[in-house]
């Protein structure tokens, strides 16, 4: 599809996600996928992911087309603006744009990859 850009969301971006509620109408759902080659953090309130290149760290990522690049523009000053910088992958042959921190620092680490997971397990009580 010309004129659609291509992102790897896997927190605030996903579908029912906070953010995801301000965009979603130039949002384009694709597809779910477990990515290889990644780790997750908690901010708390916000993930961040870390490109590490091992095949054992995963993270879900929910697969989007921008339709609008006035709202793809808001979404990388959104994204930039906390810090976050734009690099690219592969996901099922597809080149996607995904946004990375560069330091973890002492962010507590999201096991099993899952940002939508990892708040529902909060919200029970089932995760500190």
């Amino acid at each position: 599809m010309k004129n659609a850009f291509t992102y790897a969301f896997y927190g605030s971006l996903r579908r029912d996600m906070y953010n995801h509620e301000f965009y979603k109408s130039d949002l384009e759902y694709q597809f779910i996928e477990r990515l290889s080659g990644f780790r997750l953090y908690s901010l708390t309130r916000y993930p961040v992911a870390v490109k590490t290149g091992l095949t054992e760290d995963r993270i879900t990522v929910e697969i989007f087309r921008i339709t609008n690049p006035e709202t793809e523009n808001k979404i990388h000053q959104l994204e930039i603006g906390a810090g976050y910088y734009l690099d690219e992958t592969v996901v099922r042959g597809v080149n996607a744009g995904i946004f990375l921190f560069r330091d973890p620092q002492d962010y507590q680490l999201v096991s099993g990859g899952d940002w939508v997971k990892h708040l529902e397990e909060l919200s029970q009580g089932l995760t500190q």
